[in-house]
């Protein structure tokens, strides 16, 4: 199928969907079904397609915190990180106590390295839903991009505790543990948190930001030849290789798929 019919198509699925169901749903359900699909286009990546759901939200119902820090999302998706704070800050206008919205707008101020400020909204977001993992995830990888270890390793082990399936909270706990200069326990939540492959090109970096080299080349190794097609690892590998004046192992056939290589 052709890739834009396909969109419109899974457009078109959202909305009949979003339609039969209001209908069951009544008037007052409606809005809650808008949102939905709104929130689903987001998740699938159609900013475009959320944007124009969101303004039609707004034409019939008025803007909310809600809807506005959905919107965030859909700017922030489109590199448009000024329409998206500017959304969240009118959204902590018409509610000063929505959490998604001091947890975005954290996030934001981060990106920016204003990490004053976004440690009040951290810890404001945390503050009205405690029990919510991701809120504590991204508030300890923001303490550990500025080096506060231990601040950060105590809120990205109480994310776990709360939701320990997510790949991201597993991986950031990882790289604070290698800060920490435990890399017995990164490693174990490297493997935790992707691909065997990937686990080890995370393990490499990590060593290679602590400056052992001869480390971080034998992770590398190990992750080019778990997957040969892996190209982040490779080129992190001979990097190293480079610096230690060292040649890498050739590379191998390359498999059908690879690992991402994220971090988080």
């Amino acid at each position: 199928m052709n890739p834009a019919r396909s969109v419109a198509v899974v457009s078109a699925v959202l909305v009949l969907s979003a339609c039969a169901t209001a209908r069951r749903a009544g008037p007052q359900g409606i809005s809650g079904v808008r949102l939905a699909v709104a929130r689903d286009l987001v998740d699938r990546r159609q900013y475009g397609d959320a944007l124009a759901a969101i303004q039609a939200i707004h034409e019939t119902d008025g803007r909310s915190a809600q809807t506005l820090t959905l919107r965030s999302f859909a700017y922030r998706g489109q590199g448009l990180t000024a329409d998206a704070e500017e959304d969240l800050r009118e959204a902590l206008r018409l509610d000063r106590d929505h959490a998604p919205a001091h947890a975005a707008i954290a996030v934001l101020h981060d990106e920016a390295k204003r990490w004053a400020d976004g440690e009040e909204h951290h810890r404001r977001a945390t503050a009205l839903d405690p029990t919510n993992a991701s809120y504590l995830s991204d508030w300890g990888w923001a303490l550990h991009l500025q080096g506060r270890t231990q601040d950060a390793l105590a809120r990205l082990q109480a994310a776990i505790r709360l939701d320990p399936l997510p790949p991201r909270y597993h991986n950031n706990l990882g790289f604070a543990y290698a800060r920490a200069g435990d890399f017995t326990r990164a490693a174990q939540r490297f493997a935790v948190g992707g691909a065997p492959a990937e686990a080890k090109n995370n393990l490499g970096y990590a060593y290679e930001l602590a400056g052992n080299l001869p480390q971080a080349f034998e992770a590398y190794s190990e992750a080019v030849r778990l997957a040969p097609g892996f190209s982040r690892a490779r080129a992190n590998l001979e990097e190293v290789a480079r610096k230690l004046n060292r040649s890498p192992p050739p590379e191998g056939a390359r498999p059908e798929k690879v690992p991402s290589g994220r971090m988080q």
